[in-house]
């Protein structure tokens, strides 16, 4: 077992928590959120005899310092000063959900340090995906939970700050039944009650991130990459798939795989499946 290498970096004005193992083609795994933080070494751990991985925690939570602005941007810049740091020319840069947003966000703004994209279970650039994505995931509830879910709702908008926390987490738990095919492995998924989850940076970073995908100009730069993306995707992940598959179409060297009875942590429920997919679109960039 590769063991990863913990350490605290100044980083972009900010204290950023990163971990780094394996050795081989650069690599970076941005976590989702935002605001959350990183629980993705379970998918390093598939690449890290190939790869030199690194994992760290974004600005505001985590184990990194809650220091804003909270913006792309800023985010970008983030990834960037880390690849100075580590003195990798190149590396491939990867992300699950808003991750791999992130990712993409990162290859546009600097095209000639990106090897290569790898876009897991993330929500693509159309933003219409957020009423769909709404709709599937009430639909994957029972009647029971789905009547709950919409009353808590509901009680968010009046709820003082101690009771907003409960729906919050009430809220989230409901969620997470809906991010698996199988739902004896919603314990799997992560459970983010380890370190503090920034929701301001998840507001902030979420809203400029919508504006990012309104953008003409953006959306045509992320159609315009030149290096190889991997777009993978649980196929019931309520975030809809056929987003991701019809921006896969939309590059000249994209890939789109769809992976059967999982869910937004696709790792999880078909562990073989996703290492083998991943593995085989590192390696394929290995000069």
């Amino acid at each position: 077992m590769i063991i990863s290498q913990e350490q605290i970096l100044p980083i972009n004005g900010v204290q950023l928590w990163t971990a780094v193992e394996g050795e081989g083609t650069p690599t970076v795994l941005c976590h989702g959120g935002p605001g959350g933080y990183d629980y993705l070494a379970p998918v390093a751990d598939m690449i890290s005899d190939v790869c030199k991985v690194v994992r760290y925690d974004q600005r505001g939570s985590g184990r990194s310092q809650a220091v804003g602005p909270y913006d792309v941007s800023t985010f970008v810049e983030d990834l960037e000063e880390l690849r100075e740091h580590f003195n990798f020319e190149r590396w491939v840069v990867g992300g699950h959900s808003w991750g791999a947003c992130l990712a993409l966000a990162y290859a546009v703004r600097f095209p000639a340090r990106t090897m290569a994209v790898l876009h897991i279970a993330g929500t693509g650039i159309d933003d219409r995906w957020h009423d769909e994505y709404r709709e599937n995931r009430v639909n994957a509830l029972s009647e029971s939970e789905r009547e709950e879910y919409q009353q808590l709702q509901a009680q968010r908008e009046y709820a003082t700050d101690t009771e907003w926390d409960r729906i919050r987490d009430r809220l989230r738990f409901l969620s997470s039944k809906t991010d698996v095919f199988d739902p004896k492995r919603v314990s799997d998924l992560p459970s983010f009650d380890a370190y503090p989850v920034s929701y301001k940076a998840n507001e902030k970073v979420g809203t400029d991130w919508n504006d990012y995908t309104k953008d003409s100009k953006f959306r045509q730069s992320v159609y315009n990459l030149s290096m190889p993306v991997f777009f993978l995707h649980g196929a019931c992940d309520p975030r809809p798939s056929h987003f991701i598959e019809t921006l896969a179409s939309k590059l000249s060297r994209s890939t789109f795989t769809l992976i059967t009875e999982s869910g937004h942590y696709p790792w999880v429920e078909k562990p073989d499946e996703v290492k083998a997919s991943v593995r085989r679109f590192i390696c394929n960039q290995i000069p």
